[in-house]
């Protein structure tokens, strides 16, 4: 029942994370930046380069689950982050 909860917790942390999205204005020209996370159960492709007014740039990062010691860490789903500026 322990690991039903835990699991539940990782969902619900996951989808938080994929719902939030930061904007903070830049010094020059007063231009926004933008971080948003996607999660995925397998690594996705994103690309670098121009998006309208913007310079977009994607990065795979591995979410880990690891035992109650810390060993034995497993990569449980995928964080596509999105920086846009």
């Amino acid at each position: 029942m322990t690991r039903s909860i835990r699991t539940a917790g990782l969902v619900l942390a996951a989808a938080l994370a994929s719902l939030s999205a930061i904007a903070t204005a830049e010094a020059r020209g007063g231009k926004e930046h933008f971080v948003q996370d996607y999660i995925f159960k397998q690594p996705m492709n994103g690309f670098s380069g121009r998006q309208g007014n913007y310079y977009c740039d994607y990065v795979k990062l591995p979410n880990r689950q690891c035992d109650a010691n810390g060993n034995h860490c497993k990569i449980v789903s995928w964080t596509l982050r999105q920086t846009c500026y």
